[in-house]
């Protein structure tokens, strides 16, 4: 079996590996030939996996994030009752054994994000990687919506007591007038969007068919859609991955209630919530009146060529 076909096998049943990182969705984002996993195996079973998006250009291979993945870098599998000690000198001879892999692919740069369970990067560190750290929002524990509900900001509650009077809200299927309500917010703020409907429509097909994702809208009583949001599950978290609004409700308060329908919905499936956090000012501040709580994670990168080329690249991006 080739790494690929190993890494699948453990994807059926590794429950912990988050959905950024199934082989399913790197087929999705990636395209089934244009991606590859390193692996660190012992006893005949994966204890470390890395999924890696390679894209070639100008001659050059490199390993970079791809389209709407907020993360898929390394995955441990740590053994039973294992002392902290021991933890971190067995993340630093998996990791290690990780970046020898690396190293040997001849690549002129490397770059992905790691997700936020991950507090250790020391190892690359010490092989001179380089590292930019992120945020994500994310509420853990929503069992008890009253309390989920108690930590929004006041002007969150009265928002949502609001469009709760106003709004039509329901799911579709529609991946179209999706797309449309998404591209209405790169509109808005002078962007084109950073994926065609194509690749939106790839996705949703795989999405659909492992049963992970759902998209909301809400509409006024005249049929307006004011917002819609696009969410992703695995076994563990429900993820904010996409949305969109009409910017001539942009003032409308049926995002917020959105948002609360996703927590609501995370509440039933006894998973956590994971807003997919920006760094954008005015998206943290939207996320952050919701009681998440923010979870720093890394983006870990390093130019084996050309460094000053993929300085440019990496300040792009």
């Amino acid at each position: 079996m080739t790494h690929k076909d190993k890494y699948r096998e453990l994807c059926k049943h590794e429950k912990t590996i988050p959905i950024f990182s199934k082989d399913w969705w790197m087929d999705a984002v990636c395209g089934e030939d244009n991606w590859d996993v390193l692996i660190v195996e012992k006893g005949g079973e994966i204890v470390a996996s890395m999924p890696i998006y390679i894209k070639r250009k100008c001659g050059l291979k490199y390993i970079t994030q791809p389209k709407l993945t907020q993360t898929n870098g390394i995955h441990i599998r740590y053994p039973k009752n294992q002392k902290y000690e021991k933890r971190l000198s067995y993340e630093k001879e998996l990791m290690n054994e990780i970046i020898d892999q690396i190293e040997q692919m001849g690549i002129a740069y490397y770059q992905q994000c790691f997700h936020y369970s991950v507090t250790n990067w020391l190892p690359f560190y010490w092989r001179g990687f380089e590292q930019t750290t992120r945020y994500t929002y994310v509420i853990e524990d929503l069992s008890d919506l009253d309390l989920v509900s108690s930590g929004f900001s006041k002007v969150v509650r009265k928002n949502i007591r609001k469009a709760e009077q106003m709004a039509n809200v329901y799911t579709s299927n529609d991946i179209e007038k999706f797309y449309e309500m998404n591209t209405k917010t790169f509109q808005r703020q002078g962007l084109k969007p950073t994926y065609k409907l194509d690749f939106l429509k790839t996705l949703d097909k795989y999405c659909e068919k492992n049963n992970s994702r759902k998209i909301l809208f809400a509409e006024d009583e005249k049929g307006n859609i004011h917002t819609s949001s696009y969410i992703v599950w695995d076994d563990k978290s429900i993820y904010q991955l996409m949305s969109g609004t009409d910017p001539k409700f942009r003032n409308s308060e049926f995002k917020t209630l959105l948002i609360w329908e996703a927590l609501k919905f995370a509440h039933q499936t006894n998973k956590r919530f994971d807003f997919e956090g920006s760094m954008i000012e005015g998206i943290e501040e939207f996320f952050r009146k919701f009681g998440a709580v923010q979870k720093p994670y890394f983006a870990i990168s390093k130019a084996f060529r050309y460094k000053p080329l993929f300085n440019i690249y990496k300040s792009l991006r």
